[in-house]
């Protein structure tokens, strides 16, 4: 539990950076970052995975279930850089943080993990907390599209976290949980860019290249392997 509670304070740490590095990779679209991002994820993981003899083959249910993880965690980062691109960096942070409120009342349903009584106080205040202070600093004067997309991020990584406590409380370990799930939604990402047309060729400078590789390496690679690794002791909520 002691580990799994430190892991998962450094990966809050971690996400943290998201919202700054996505700011910095200003001529990147919000699909081809995401592609990016997990793409340079998932060679790093497969590469650790494969080289520690980690790497599982997945049949059945756990297949199906990393595909839906993945295609939630592409949706994630998606919904959250459009959010951080076209609201305030404040309002894409705070709304996204509201997960916690939608995995008290998702989690018991869906993967039979009871919230208690004290838990369920202390994510409402949380929250309530959270959105007292957006509102104190007019934060929300005028709610739009974006701030939308953030509420969506927020929902989508409800499901990741629920599937990823699912398949790890189980025994799937980290490194090869990560490395599907980061490779499978980078394909799914990819597709959504030839889908939608989204440039993902083009070269970028030095700056965007950076923001790029700080994004995957940082809040990706460390911080969501951290977060997937404390989920096989720690609830979601």
């Amino acid at each position: 539990m002691a580990k799994g509670i430190s892991s998962l304070t450094i990966a809050t740490v971690s996400f943290g950076t998201s919202a700054i590095f996505i700011r910095y990779a200003t001529e990147v679209s919000a699909l081809s970052l995401t592609f990016y991002r997990l793409s340079i994820a998932a060679l790093a993981m497969l590469l650790f995975a494969y080289s520690t003899g980690r790497l599982r083959t997945l049949t059945g249910t756990k297949f199906l279930l990393v595909i839906v993880s993945s295609l939630a965690l592409s949706l994630h980062f998606t919904a959250f850089i459009l959010a951080v691109k076209f609201t305030t960096v404040a309002n894409a942070t705070f709304l996204v943080s509201t997960s916690p409120m939608m995995l008290a009342v998702l989690s018991p349903i869906l993967i039979g993990e009871r919230t208690t009584s004290r838990e369920g106080v202390g994510v409402t205040i949380a929250t309530l907390g959270i959105l007292f202070v957006a509102n104190a600093g007019n934060s929300f004067h005028s709610f739009g599209l974006a701030d939308f997309s953030a509420l969506l991020a927020a929902f989508f990584i409800s499901f990741y976290s629920m599937i990823g406590r699912f398949l790890r409380a189980r025994g799937m370990n980290t490194a090869c949980y990560t490395a599907y799930v980061y490779s499978i939604a980078a394909v799914i990402a990819l597709l959504l860019v030839e889908i939608l047309r989204s440039d993902a060729t083009r070269t970028y400078d030095a700056t965007n290249m950076l923001a790029i590789l700080g994004l995957a390496l940082i809040p990706t690679l460390l911080g969501h392997s951290l977060y997937n690794y404390s989920l096989g002791s720690v609830k979601t909520v």
